[in-house]
């Protein structure tokens, strides 16, 4: 646990970096990915393959009506950094805070996930981003594999995208 909060601690400072200089996300976006390097890749969450592709496709379902007319090739271009918050948040957050009860430490990732994005945007979406957090941990937690949340939090972002900004900038409830 101590490892994760340490690698938090220089995220959150780079992201607030980043709103002084944009070079600062890159670095962000390193940290996200420094357990790749120096962690069990199990825990992390790659295993179950087959599971989590079933489950997290399963669970992105939902989005499918929402998406399928505005889907194109660009939302391809978020899987890298998608899959690099999943690695950190799901895979070495969670498992980071194994000794904890599951659904704490589930709600306690999801609050830390949430913080980075109220940073570099700040507004009520950002806020809103701890819902399909919790159900990202709760991918990962129940097929112990880091595909499941990456696929639904991929498709998250392209059903915020596609539909659900579109919406909200009609109802001007964007900003805070």
């Amino acid at each position: 646990m101590k490892d994760f909060l340490i690698l938090y601690f220089i995220l959150i400072c780079f992201v607030i970096l980043s709103k002084l200089n944009s070079f600062f996300i890159n670095l962000a976006y390193i940290v996200l990915l420094i357990p790749l390097a120096f962690y069990d890749l199990k825990k992390l969450g790659f295993q179950n393959y087959g599971k989590g592709f079933m489950y997290g496709t399963g669970a992105s379902l939902v989005y499918l009506p929402f998406i399928i007319n505005g889907f194109s090739i660009n939302h391809f271009l978020q899987i890298p950094q998608v899959f690099a918050e999943e690695v950190f948040f799901r895979g070495f957050g969670l498992s980071s805070f194994d000794k904890m009860n599951v659904h704490l430490s589930n709600v306690l990732i999801s609050i830390l996930f949430t913080i980075p994005h109220v940073i570099i945007n700040p507004s009520i979406l950002s806020v809103l981003v701890f819902f399909p957090s919790i159900v990202f941990g709760y991918l990962f937690i129940y097929t112990r594999s880091i595909v499941a949340p990456v696929i639904f939090h991929w498709l998250s972002n392209v059903f915020f995208q596609v539909f659900l900004y579109k919406l909200l900038s009609k109802m001007a409830i964007l900003s805070m």
